[in-house]
């Protein structure tokens, strides 16, 4: 009899301890879906564009699990459509979301006077996002296969992309303290029809490390004219290119000038640059390549395997143009941050630091 009275209790402790659990699982899942409806609203109210085909939220009893079918969000600058987006995570730990992205995802970059840039992964992709105790994110990885690059113009198909943004918990202090750190991992990129000979068709690796310094500031005039005034710049740690015979590995400093247009101090090391000097002969005069080959050979020296020459040399971006070292390897266009015409707001701001420059030499 006493046996059977404990277990009885037993039971019903248990019954109880799953009734709250399933109480407060349900509350969870409720303030989810409440969040997500919230955060679509907020979107909207700022312009801009947020639609779906439905919004479900369940998992019980282990998971939160919300999904968006056919999730579509476009800003003036961006648009994404995804055929379907799972977040999940335990209902005791919301510092860790899974994210999976299965289906077709595509992304369209539009920049005034530039034709959109379109990216789409067709095997969908996945990731997470890591958040603070108070929901504050700071770390974001997704990772991608079989993409193509421009798939109605010119496709660039794309075997693999990963890409990682961090940021502190905290805004940074000052100019001088890092507000976001973005790592984007591309391999295997083949080339269109046309590709230099001397290179091939084929970019295995693509890695680009870099960080904004100062409180990131949004892709508009004002909020940028306000990042530059005070000191920020984005500290490219490093961008490494493989590409057949090309090696490239650069890093140094990018700010914006008085029009809102880059410029840069960076440092080269290129290993393989006969190669790329072999694909620009149908864009210089052969004196002039005569005259690229001779400087390039006298700041190179043979340092790489088998005594490869390795050529080390100041790369700058200024006043749109491109060059290496003291030769202008191309002009660039404008970047169109003001609509059709490029001139700058009032009162725009001078270089950062009085246009100084600091390298570095990771």
């Amino acid at each position: 009899m006493r046996v059977r009275k404990i277990l009885g209790f037993a039971v019903l402790a248990l019954a109880l301890l799953a009734g709250a659990y399933s109480v407060w699982w349900w509350q969870a899942a409720s303030a989810v879906e409440r969040g997500v409806l919230a955060w679509m609203d907020e979107q909207r109210a700022a312009g801009a564009v947020v639609a779906h085909d439905g919004l479900s939220v369940g998992g019980y009893p282990f998971t939160i699990r919300a999904a968006l079918e056919a999730p579509h969000l476009a800003t003036r600058d961006v648009e994404w459509r995804g055929a379907r987006l799972v977040a999940e995570a335990p209902p005791w730990n919301h510092t860790r979301i899974a994210l999976s992205l299965p289906g077709e995802q595509r992304v369209t970059v539009v920049q005034a006077n530039q034709p959109p840039f379109t990216l789409v992964a067709h095997d969908g992709g996945h990731g997470h996002v890591g958040l603070t105790l108070t929901g504050q994110p700071v770390e974001a990885r997704l990772a991608f296969a079989n993409l193509v690059a421009q798939p109605d113009a010119l496709p660039v198909p794309i075997a693999a992309l990963d890409l990682t943004a961090s940021q502190p918990a905290a805004p940074p202090a000052s100019h001088t303290d890092t507000g976001l750190s973005v790592t984007l991992e591309a391999r295997g990129a083949t080339l269109p029809d046309g590709a230099p000979d001397s290179l091939g068709r084929e970019v295995q690796r693509l890695l680009l490390t870099a960080r904004i310094l100062g409180q990131p500031p949004k892709p508009e005039p004002v909020s940028l004219s306000a990042w530059s005034r005070d000191g920020g710049t984005l500290q490219l740690d490093g961008l490494n290119v493989d590409w057949g015979p090309l090696k490239l590995a650069m890093n140094g400093t990018l700010a914006l000038d008085a029009a809102l247009q880059p410029q840069a101090a960076l440092t080269a090391e290129v290993r393989g640059y006969q190669a790329v000097l072999d694909a620009l002969q149908g864009m210089f005069r052969p004196k002039e390549l005569a005259m690229a080959r001779t400087m390039l050979g006298l700041l190179a020296r043979p340092t790489g395997p088998n005594g490869e020459p390795v050529l080390t040399a100041p790369v700058t971006v200024q006043n749109r143009g491109l060059f290496l070292g003291p030769l202008k390897v191309a002009a660039l266009p404008a970047v169109g941050l003001y609509g059709r015409t490029c001139a700058p707001p009032p009162g725009a701001p001078p270089l950062p630091r009085g246009g100084s420059w600091s390298l570095t030499t990771n």
